[in-house]
C-alpha cells in the first residue's frame, strides 16, 4: 500500500494458504466511491452463508475524470473466487442485511444528479436471500 493508501493488488488466505491473488486493471483505493462517501475502509463484506460471504473493493477516482474501478470476490471455504472486475461509480448504497449497490460505469459528470441517470445504464447489485444478484437497466 502506498503513502496515499491506494494497491495494486490483494491476496486472500484461508488457514494460512494463499486461495486468491488478484491483479485489478487500475489502483484500487478504500470504498468511498462504491459506498456513497459512507465508509472509507478497504473493503466491504457481505456474509452470504455460514461459510461464504462477498467482498467488495473500491478503485481510485481519477482527476481525468476516470471512473473508479469495483471489485468483487466470493469467498466460500477454502475458495475464493473475483465474481465482478469493472467500473463503478455509485449513485445509491445500502449496507447491512438488505445490501445494495447501484452505479454507473460510464460518465462524463460526476456528482451524478437524477438528469444524469436518466441517460445512463444503471446496475445494481444487492443481497437476496444467500445471493448476490445483478441487473442493469436504462
Amino acid at each position: 500500500m502506498s503513502e496515499y493508501g491506494d494497491y495494486d493488488m490483494f491476496e486472500i488466505y484461508h488457514n494460512d494458504k494463499k486461495i486468491l491473488e488478484h491483479i485489478p486493471h487500475a489502483l484500487l483505493y478504500d470504498v468511498r466511491y462504491i459506498t456513497v462517501k459512507n465508509s472509507n475502509d478497504y473493503f466491504i463484506k457481505v456474509p452470504l452463508s455460514n461459510d461464504s460471504f462477498a467482498l467488495f473493493f473500491g478503485g481510485w477516482l481519477y482527476p481525468d475524470g476516470t471512473l473508479p474501478e469495483m471489485v468483487v470476490v466470493v469467498v466460500t471455504g477454502d475458495t475464493a473466487k473475483v465474481v465482478y472486475d469493472d467500473y463503478a461509480y455509485a449513485y445509491k448504497y445500502t449496507p447491512g442485511e438488505n445490501f445494495a449497490i447501484e452505479y454507473v460505469k460510464d460518465t462524463d459528470n460526476l456528482p451524478i444528479t437524477e438528469s444524469i441517470l436518466k441517460n445512463q445504464t444503471k446496475y445494481k447489485i444487492w443481497k437476496e436471500g444467500n445471493m448476490l444478484k445483478y441487473k442493469s437497466w436504462k
